[in-house]
């Protein structure tokens, strides 16, 4: 009968070196998604830095932005004030009558020539009387002629401040949007060094993206040839257990073999002295046979 003898030497040397082959493997592949996964962490920390920078800039624009607005509010507030003055001056306006000056004048002339008439001119009474009434007429036109320019000149003197009002107005309207262009333009700069960051980063990201699907791939090899590694590891480690085990059997098999030749060959001593110890006694009988 042929025993078995296990795995041939060369067979598990052979299985080593395909161990170690895949370990070799794995480990250039650890290696190379080692590298994409480092590269990739660097470009999310200038990434990170990119973001710092670009909150601080978000911050100044906003501040920016947001004395534009104030300005702005202001600018808005003292042109509507100016506007409101000058709805009010022009309601003043239409209530100044433009030949008022004149027609006192003229009432003026008329009551002097009305009074020279009286005095130079014999009337008869009724004409005297129709003369006095229409001088009173007119004396009481004049006072309310007088009156009205008196008010049309105060609405005139309040018109001219209004003026000088509504254009302070306009002045200080015109010096707030000036400052509403000046932080407009400083937080656009901010908003535009913000855009070019923005871009920056998203190059940043998709190169990181790229890099980390390469570490995933590699990663997946690596954890492949790994799982290969101790697949072949454990039959190594089978086929080096079995060849201990059949090892075993046969040393156990050669010292029972011994065993069992050490004993026949003590046996066949016990007989060997037996039979001579019968031929004495048959010696010794006279009986031996030869």
């Amino acid at each position: 009968m042929v025993e078995d003898e296990g795995p041939d030497p060369q067979e598990i040397e052979s299985a080593e070196d395909k161990f170690r082959g895949l370990i070799e493997k794995r480990n250039e592949l650890n290696e190379e998604s080692n590298f994409y996964r480092d590269e990739r962490d660097k470009l999310h920390e200038e990434r990170d830095k990119l973001q710092e920078e670009l909150e601080e800039l978000k911050e100044k624009r906003d501040a920016l932005t947001d004395k534009a607005k104030e300005h702005k509010n202001k600018r808005d507030e003292l042109q509507s004030k100016a506007k409101e003055l000058i709805d009010f001056k022009k309601e003043k306006q239409d209530k100044i009558e433009n030949n008022l000056s004149e027609n006192v004048e003229e009432l003026k002339v008329d009551i002097d020539e009305m009074e020279r008439r009286q005095q130079t001119t014999a009337l008869s009474v009724q004409k005297e009387d129709e003369l006095l009434e229409e001088l009173k007429e007119k004396r009481e036109e004049l006072e309310e002629k007088k009156d009205l320019l008196k008010e049309q000149e105060d609405i005139s003197e309040k018109v001219e401040e209004l003026d000088e009002r509504i254009d302070e107005l306009f002045e200080e309207a015109d010096q707030e949007h000036e400052k509403v262009v000046k932080y407009s333009e400083e937080s656009q700069e901010y908003h535009d060094e913000i855009e070019e960051l923005y871009d920056e980063m998203n190059e940043l990201s998709d190169e990181a993206d790229n890099l980390h699907q390469k570490f995933v791939e590699v990663k997946e090899r690596a954890d492949h040839y790994h799982e290969r590694a101790m697949e072949m590891k454990n039959k190594v480690l089978e086929m080096k257990r079995k060849k201990k085990e059949e090892e075993a059997k046969r040393r156990k098999q050669l010292l029972e073999q011994n065993k069992k030749v050490r004993k026949e060959l003590e046996d066949e001593e016990k007989l060997e002295k037996e039979r001579k110890k019968m031929l004495e006694m048959l010696k010794e009988d006279g009986k031996a046979e030869i």
